[in-house]
């Protein structure tokens, strides 16, 4: 069996994000399962020209495999002209067909924006529906420029927001076989696109214990840390994540007395002032209390492992998930986690963490865990770690594997 692995999500920003994360955990892990099954699996990975994905990989010594470059990323390419990029955007129209696929017996597809091929089967890995769900933060209306005469924009604006769909829904419809990372997403796909429950298999994703392969970071030494008891968010500062309800409840915990430290992780938290989200830096920079508020930025996995088991509670005040992995990666180090009960997040987290739905919600359950006795808080925790050691790449990759052989 020749199998086809697409590994262009860890040569665009993804690398770094959840799908980059899922690529490199089940890749490896199905590498192993293939050539422990039969010896003679080969494999090809699809990749571009700009760098090598696999030196973020563990690829087994003397393992058979041949690679399918699929050009220079359109973004790294100086000589790309107009008819470049409008052959490109018709191109994206048919789903991307994906160079030299064909020779593969199945094909591994982590992100349906890099092509889902039809000349073999494609089996393709759906994490979640967040812009459809979430259309008017990461689509612009055509109406505004339409109202201003400007042609073009508008064109361009109804191009884009269809091609979105489009692409999408035809990559639904090529898949031969289509993995969701929870039946929350499964739902989803059927419920908004119409498509056959049978077609749709659920992977639940895993969480690991070790430092995955990622970039440097400053190291933790030269970062300004907590220094009281802490409220702890790790992830994107988007609008779907409602960090000011979180910068809400500890203006309100500190001003009822509560001497405790608000500490955001993430890209978008490296400096107050460069927030991307507007409301969200608003929450930050008016706060009453901003020299308790620490924004860190990038974080690697050790730190983000002390981070998680030194905090009061890891706050995920979430609109919407297709999975959840950092509820169980908060479960797993002990610290016990306050969410929003919505998405996938009730079927990933169950009864183990402390449901909110707004800021208020998130105020008393941080009062609740404040007057547990160190027993009880054990209690609370322990249960949570036993929990989220239930979720485990093995079992992803297992999945996986067992469905592209079925």
């Amino acid at each position: 069996m020749n199998i086809g692995i697409d590994l262009r999500a860890l040569q665009t920003g993804h690398k770094y994000r959840g799908i980059g994360e899922v690529t490199k955990q089940v890749t490896n892990r199905l590498i192993r399962l293939a050539i422990s099954d039969n010896p003679r699996t080969a494999f090809t990975f699809f990749e571009y020209e700009d760098d090598d994905p696999k030196l973020l990989l563990d690829i087994p010594e003397g393992l058979d495999y041949t690679v399918v470059k699929q050009g220079v990323m359109k973004e790294n390419n100086p000589h790309r002209t107009k008819q470049d990029k409008l052959s490109d955007a018709f191109s994206e129209l048919r789903a991307n067909q994906v160079k030299g696929s064909g020779q593969t017996d199945v094909f591994l597809q982590f992100d349906y924006a890099f092509g889902v091929p039809t000349d073999t089967k494609t089996f393709l890995v759906k994490h979640d529906l967040i812009p459809k769900l979430f259309w008017n933060q990461y689509f612009e209306s055509a109406w505004v420029p339409f109202k201003n005469y400007a042609a073009r924009t508008t064109l361009r604006t109804l191009f884009n927001n269809y091609k979105y769909e489009h692409i999408l829904r035809q990559s639904l419809a090529h898949a031969y076989k289509i993995i969701a990372v929870s039946n929350s997403t499964k739902n989803d796909i059927v419920r908004l696109f119409n498509v056959n429950s049978k077609k749709i298999a659920v992977a639940h994703l895993g969480v690991d214990t070790l430092a995955s392969k990622t970039r440097g970071t400053v190291r933790p030494e030269v970062l300004k840390g907590p220094s009281k008891p802490y409220l702890l968010f790790i992830g994107a500062g988007d609008a779907r994540r409602k960090v000011d309800d979180l910068v809400a409840a500890y203006n309100n915990l500190k001003a009822a007395g509560n001497d405790i430290q608000l500490v955001l992780v993430g890209e978008n938290f490296a400096q107050p002032e460069h927030i991307p989200n507007v409301i969200t830096r608003n929450a930050v920079l008016d706060s009453s209390y901003p020299d308790d508020i620490i924004t860190m930025g990038y974080v690697d996995d050790s730190l983000k492992q002390e981070l998680f088991s030194n905090a009061i509670a890891f706050v995920y005040p979430t609109l919407y998930e297709g999975f959840g992995i950092p509820v169980l990666e908060s479960m797993l180090f002990s610290c016990p986690v306050i969410t929003y009960k919505n998405s996938s997040i009730p079927e990933v987290a169950g009864t183990h963490a402390l449901y909110a739905k707004d800021w208020s919600g998130i105020v008393k359950q941080t009062l609740v865990l404040l007057a547990m006795t160190p027993s009880e808080k054990e209690q609370l925790t322990a249960g949570a770690k036993k929990h989220a050691q239930e979720y485990t790449w093995d079992k992803t990759a297992t999945k996986i594997y067992g469905e592209i052989t079925n």
